[in-house]
């Protein structure tokens, strides 16, 4: 007996509507239940749901009781044990059977999601913010861009950048984190570290805060790494790529005064107006910061600015304090928002 078969079988056992013959055949489709173990598979949901229904029900035996005159009587252990190997199979392999397709469906998703690409492009004056499906954190300068997939695949998280961008990647040592911009290919596995890679320029540099990356250039006209050249950083570390000798310079004391606003701090303030909130976090993270608006200097606050870098306080600034940010040639300028 096929597959299909069976199942206009079972369609006519749900249905009530099965003669001596086909109930005996029920009884002997049991005894080699293991070979069709997909025999749901051309059955309609709502009658797989009958069917599982129906044997939780026993109505085997209502269905015998309703057709007694034909059918031949089974001795009540014998039904009995029947019943428990008959239920326990078909719940097996309705089991396996949904477990396959539900698995099916949810991988056939992903590979769908994770072929559908986010295109960020950061058009503001200011710093933003994007926490990726992994739960890494990237933070776009203004005019860098980042593309990622809805889903991250399974064996490794690819996204693309442009401009300048600093990455707090989520570890996982099982999938690495590729970003690929114009000049270099960068994988790491769980790290923070800052990228500038621009189309307009012929250089590019990657400076590692925490955790350990490589780096490596592109293969001309293609988005494939040169294996060979591929360079390890470590924190403090730092590269520099030029596009005119095609030559990857390493850094081991790399200057990390510019990309001190990326660590992360423990501050807070207490009744501190704006003017001397601005002076200490200036000093903080070694930049500059000018607050556009006199008014705005005499602003009290109170806040609690405790593992925070300075672009996630800028932006508890401006919630608290309704005024907005933009970086002019690496001045943050504070102004009350209209």
């Amino acid at each position: 007996m096929n597959n299909l078969q069976l199942s206009k079988l079972l369609e006519n056992y749900i249905n009530g509507n099965c003669t001596p013959e086909e109930v005996s055949m029920v009884n002997q489709w049991y005894d080699q239940y293991q070979d069709s173990p997909n025999f749901v598979q051309n059955l309609s949901e709502e009658n797989q749901r009958l069917l599982k229904h129906k044997i939780f029900l026993n109505i085997v035996a209502s269905t015998e009781a309703a057709d007694n005159t034909d059918i031949p009587q089974i001795p009540t252990p014998k039904i009995g044990m029947w019943w428990l190997k008959y239920a326990a199979a078909i719940i097996l392999i309705l089991s396996v059977t949904f477990l396959v397709l539900n698995r099916s469906q949810l991988w056939n998703g992903k590979d769908k999601l994770s072929s559908q690409q986010i295109h960020l492009v950061n058009k503001t004056g200011y710093i933003i913010k994007k926490i990726l499906p992994d739960q890494s954190v990237v933070y776009l300068n203004p005019q860098a861009s980042l593309t990622y997939p809805v889903e991250f695949e399974k064996t490794s998280r690819n996204v693309v950048m442009e401009g300048e961008c600093f990455f707090e990647i989520t570890k996982n040592p099982n999938r690495p984190f590729i970003i690929n911009s114009n000049h270099i290919i960068t994988k790491v596995w769980g790290t923070s570290f800052r990228i500038s890679d621009s189309k307009n320029e012929t250089s590019a540099s990657v400076v590692v805060v925490t955790g350990k990356v490589s780096v490596s250039k592109k293969a001309e006209g293609t988005t494939v790494s040169k294996s060979d050249d591929e360079v390890f950083l470590l924190p403090k570390e730092s590269i520099v790529f030029k596009g005119e000798k095609e030559v990857l310079y390493k850094d081991n004391h790399a200057d990390m005064s510019s990309v001190a606003i990326w660590n992360h701090v423990n501050l807070s303030f207490n009744d501190k107006n704006i003017s001397e909130i601005v002076r200490v976090l200036s000093s903080e993270f070694n930049t500059r910061i000018k607050v556009q608006d006199k008014e705005l200097n005499k602003v009290m606050m109170n806040a609690d600015l405790t593992d925070l870098n300075l672009p996630d306080i800028l932006e508890v600034l401006k919630t608290s304090l309704n005024l907005e940010y933009h970086i002019d040639n690496d001045i943050i300028v504070l102004t009350k928002k209209n």
